[in-house]
């Protein structure tokens, strides 16, 4: 009679459980389906229409930069079809670094620092235990940014994330196998990204040749790779070298990956919040101080300039390539936000704020003050850290309750083994 009891009220429980949960997943992918279909008229549709992509076949046709004319070497990894389509994107990222349009480069500047965090905050979810032990598809970050280096990661961002598990405090899983694997983000980030960046915006011809700045721009579209290659540096030789790796239970410890994590979220965060602070402050001092800034480098970088992209239904056209891959990085930038604060959002609501349903006012305005004062990607990856600590607590009760009951277990057994 107890057990029957017992399943007749605990099942419309469970019932409301599934049910909220099928609910945030149809919200959550509904918004990202239609993030990508915007995404693809904001970027490709918009970028055929107002002359961009025009433009960059005739520069391209002629091996030739465009805004400043030169010509330069064609052959990069000698497999002509991607050689000629990494030509496209250099089309596209040449007038945003060689220092003709200061307002663009701030604006890049701004998008690489968010960018980071959300590739940090990506690379971590794919190490997780649960998607890369069961081969899901989050676990795949290499393809997934070389796919969205070619093709924008406002289309491919909110399709990628699509396949981003989300579960509830119970049921999320945020460890990963090897300690080591977290670990490995950071050197890689450094390695991989932030130094190729470096690199390829250093300043032509005083610091490097046009051919090397060629072919730093060109080297920078493989970062995804670069950041494998770190990874694999790090976790196949590096950390054989180091005895706090040895110990292979201390490696799945909770509070040791907690530590981990920690690390590497903070390490995040100032990737973000730098740029942020930095182009922020420039752009509210154009903003409000004009004549600080000489000729038209107040126009360059007023936030209108920088953070309001055109229309995709205004009809505009684009005077110059740079103007149209201006307004081609604006609008990816922008989605890459929207597609991030959904997914963090989502997940962190979730295990955070169990029952407030879809909308959590709380937690809106929450992210929204981080963002003011990281940026975007800060936003989101303090959400999915406080979704990680939420979890990390609760593995950690467990463990406790564990070893509190397996105290128990062994008191009572000397206790009786005495009385006998």
């Amino acid at each position: 009679y107890e057990q029957l009891f017992f399943q007749e009220h605990q099942l419309p429980s469970t019932v409301l459980i599934q049910s909220s949960n099928n609910m945030h997943i149809e919200v959550r992918n509904t918004i990202f389906l239609a993030l990508a279909v915007f995404g693809y008229v904001a970027l490709w549709r918009f970028a055929g229409q107002n002359g961009t992509f025009g433009m960059m076949r005739e520069w391209s046709s002629q091996n030739r930069l465009p805004g400043t004319g030169e010509t330069y070497a064609t052959e990069f990894t000698r497999w002509r079809g991607l050689d000629e389509f990494i030509r496209s994107l250099l089309t596209i990222f040449w007038p945003m670094v060689n220092g003709t349009q200061p307002g663009s480069s701030l604006m890049c500047f701004y998008f690489a620092g968010q960018g980071i965090a959300a590739w940090i905050l990506t690379a971590l979810e794919g190490q997780r235990h649960s998607n890369k032990g069961n081969w899901r598809v989050i676990s795949f970050i290499t393809a997934y940014g070389l796919l969205f280096q070619g093709l924008g990661i406002g289309i491919i961002g909110p399709i990628f994330l699509l396949f981003a598990p989300l579960g509830d405090r119970r049921t999320s899983s945020v460890f990963v196998h090897y300690r080591t694997d977290v670990d490995a983000i950071i050197p890689a980030t450094i390695g991989g990204i932030i130094v190729p960046t470096v690199l390829m915006s250093l300043h032509e011809p005083t610091v490097i040749s046009l051919e090397q700045k060629v072919d730093l721009i060109r080297l920078w579209q493989f970062f995804p790779l670069l950041f494998r290659l770190g990874q694999r540096v790090w976790t196949g030789f590096i950390s054989v070298w180091l005895s706090s790796y040895g110990d292979e239970l201390a490696e799945k410890d909770p509070q040791v990956q907690r530590r981990a994590f920690r690390r590497v979220y903070t390490f995040g965060l100032c990737c973000a919040a730098v740029p942020h602070v930095g182009t922020i402050a420039i752009s509210l001092m154009s903003l409000f101080f004009p004549s600080f800034f000489a000729g038209k480098l107040a126009t360059e970088f007023h936030p209108w300039n920088l953070f309001v992209p055109v229309s995709p239904l205004s009809g505009a056209q684009a005077r110059t390539v740079g103007d149209g891959a201006h307004w081609f990085l604006q609008w990816d930038m922008i989605l890459m936000f929207c597609t991030y604060l959904v997914w963090a959002y989502f997940a962190d609501i979730k295990v955070k704020y169990p029952d407030s349903g879809v909308v959590s006012p709380h937690l809106i305005l929450r992210m929204l003050g981080w963002s003011l004062l990281f940026g975007p990607m800060g936003a989101a990856l303090l959400a999915m850290w406080e979704r990680d600590d939420v979890v990390f607590d609760a593995e950690e009760q467990k463990i406790e309750s564990r070893k509190g009951m397996a105290a128990k277990i062994a008191s009572f057994s000397k206790t009786e083994y005495k009385g006998d």
